[in-house]
């Protein structure tokens, strides 16, 4: 995940994901949006997840 959070703005997505040692890009995908509530692509432009309390 620090792969993809660092290099996220930079490298093509199915790029990003082989770097970051995933099987493919939806694996990534699906990683991420369950990490960080959104997908990469929105967490990149902007679009975040409400915040929640604990």
């Amino acid at each position: 995940m620090r792969t993809v959070l660092a290099r996220g703005r930079q490298a093509p997505w199915g790029q990003l994901a082989a770097t970051a040692g995933y099987y493919d890009r939806s694996h990534m995908t699906s990683e991420f949006r369950t990490l960080m509530g959104v997908t990469p692509a929105a967490y990149f432009a902007g679009r975040l997840p409400a915040l929640q309390p604990c």
